[in-house]
């Protein structure tokens, strides 16, 4: 069989290594056979030897692939081929008293296979120049790490744009799109950016692709193109194993089923594919049980997660005024684990979080529940306020404030969140002001809440409005932070305080973290302790019974 490329970088270097060395110790016997063919006594003996030596070189070097490997390790070890071309020498000595015309024309065709081995490249650059297309590269790269929540179209007009300038065949277009896909997908640092590469290429690239279907694209029907990409892809092997143990799944067969569901690939063409590369599959190197254990399989969690951005959009359309408790499970239950990142970098990849965004601030606004002054509802009020107002956060932090922002607000309204985000919420580059009209609202409602801080042994929910307690807690903290530096408050007082402040809804806790985070960059190094004490405690989570359902999650 012929030597197989699967297996990491090292080992299809020592491959190439060994290769090299079979080949000059196989040169080796074959001067040395030569040698012996000269006398008499051992001359049958000697020619059956070197033509045992030639049919293995003849073998090694009539494959395309080894001479390329071979090529591999003669530019990784310089010295290790100056011994075969020093073999090369001897053997074409030894053959000058070669009678036997067949032996001599075998041996004469191997040493000019071996002579060729450097020129391999020149040969075929002309080919290599045509085959591969960094722009088209450079673009997908940098769509998929800066870019996940823009429109496909600008892409799609992008990636044409390319396309005609270079004269690149389709095939070969399409087929580097998957290339830099893969690249990204290995190369994404873990965690969210792990999962939003992983939504570029299974969720948003099939969706550029549908787009570019409807381009004229020569005398081909697109699908056949798609076709002939996947089957160049196939033979990166070394790429798509790595992709795979990455994933911990075969990332090949899920996105060849995402691309037939769009229409991209014939029923026909996505099983023979499938088949291709689940044979393929059974020499890759595997990873450790132990090792895989924790690799959780982001290319079918985020494809699961794709329709249910769909449900949870529905669900939120509806009027919840009356029984709001359905809604707060939802939201609940994307809380849990990683499914809220997994379901933002769905809804980003298919342009549906800017959607997303605008309902959670539909949560914030204060008329949208009626709540009568029970203990329950007034909780339940307390935890939508909390999720929603959390969940913007992190979608601003992960995605970028812009997503939030609403493109006109009726009759001059801005909702509280956006305020709050343009004003009050640290982001890389934005200098806070913590002495901001936002961070000073009106100041009865800032006594309030002082004493409702200080002296309650916790919030009594039914009294509060969050987003007016979310706008005053700024002021309410320096207040408290100027009564700790002058000694009226002890360091217990404040502990209740930021108790109180971070028992039931988080996002309190949030808001004066930001006011805290802009007084201290304000404050000298010898200021900032009691300040930066303040932030340690409410950033620490409270473990107690007597906290909101969702807690942990928050």
């Amino acid at each position: 069989p012929l030597p197989s490329c699967h297996g990491k970088a090292e080992e299809c270097i020592g491959l190439c290594r060994a290769l090299m060395s079979a080949l000059n110790w196989l040169l080796r016997c074959a001067a040395f056979y030569a040698d012996k063919v000269k006398e008499t006594l051992e001359q049958v003996a000697a020619e059956s030897q070197l033509k045992m030596c030639l049919e293995r070189l003849e073998k090694m070097l009539g494959s395309a692939k080894n001479r390329a490997l071979i090529h591999i390790a003669k530019l990784e070890e310089t010295s290790s081929w100056s011994a075969v071309e020093q073999s090369l020498v001897k053997l074409g000595e030894s053959l000058n008293s070669l009678s036997n015309s067949p032996l001599r024309s075998q041996a004469d065709d191997c040493i000019s296979l071996i002579k060729s081995i450097p020129t391999m490249l020149s040969v075929h650059s002309e080919q290599l120049n045509k085959t591969g297309f960094p722009t088209v590269h450079a673009v997908v790269l940098l769509e998929g790490t800066m870019n996940l929540t823009g429109e496909t179209q600008p892409l799609v007009e992008q990636l044409m744009m390319v396309k005609r300038m270079q004269r690149i065949p389709s095939p070969l277009f399409v087929l580097e799109i998957w290339k830099a896909c893969f690249v990204g997908l290995i190369e994404s640092p873990e965690g969210t950016e792990e999962l939003k590469w992983t939504a570029f290429t299974f969720l948003k690239i099939p969706q550029v692709l549908v787009k570019l279907k409807k381009y004229p694209q020569g005398e081909k029907d697109f699908t056949e193109d798609v076709n002939c990409a996947f089957e160049f892809l196939l033979k990166l092997t070394p790429l798509l194993d790595k992709a795979d143990q990455r994933c911990n799944c075969d990332c090949t067969s899920l996105l060849l089923q995402e691309c037939s569901k769009q229409g991209l690939l014939s029923e026909a063409n996505m099983t023979n594919l499938i088949t291709k590369r689940t044979a393929d599959r059974e020499h890759a190197p595997r990873l450790k049980s132990a090792e895989n254990a924790n690799i959780q399989p982001n290319p079918g969690l985020i494809l699961r997660a794709e329709p249910t951005v769909t449900n949870i959009l529905k669900t939120m359309d509806a009027d919840h005024s009356k029984s709001p408790e359905g809604l707060l499970g939802v939201l609940g239950h994307m809380l849990s684990g990683k499914s809220l990142d997994l379901l933002l970098a769905a809804a980003a990849a298919t342009g549906k979080l800017k959607s997303f965004a605008r309902k959670f601030i539909k949560l914030e606004i204060p008329k949208v529940f009626v709540s009568p002054p029970s203990a329950k509802a007034a909780s339940v009020r307390a935890l939508l306020f909390d999720i929603s107002f959390l969940m913007l956060c992190h979608v601003a932090q992960t995605y970028g404030s812009e997503v939030i922002l609403s493109e006109s607000s009726p009759a001059g309204e801005v909702p509280f969140f956006e305020t709050w985000m343009l004003t009050c919420m640290p982001e890389e580059g934005k200098i806070l002001n913590p002495d901001h009209p936002c961070f000073r609202p009106d100041s009865t409602k800032v006594e309030s809440l002082v004493a409702l801080l200080n002296n309650s042994s916790e919030m009594k929910l039914v009294q509060m409005k969050w987003h007016e307690a979310c706008l005053s807690i700024s002021a309410a903290i320096l207040e408290i932070l100027n009564a700790w530096e002058n000694s009226v408050l002890t360091f217990e007082s404040i502990q209740k305080i930021t108790d109180n402040i971070k028992g039931k809804v988080c996002s309190m806790a949030v808001c004066a973290v930001a006011w805290l985070v802009a007084h201290v960059r304000m404050l000298g190094l010898d200021e900032r302790e009691k300040s930066l004490q303040m932030i340690r405690q409410l950033a620490t989570p409270l473990y107690g019974e007597n906290t909101l359902q969702f807690y942990n999650e928050r």
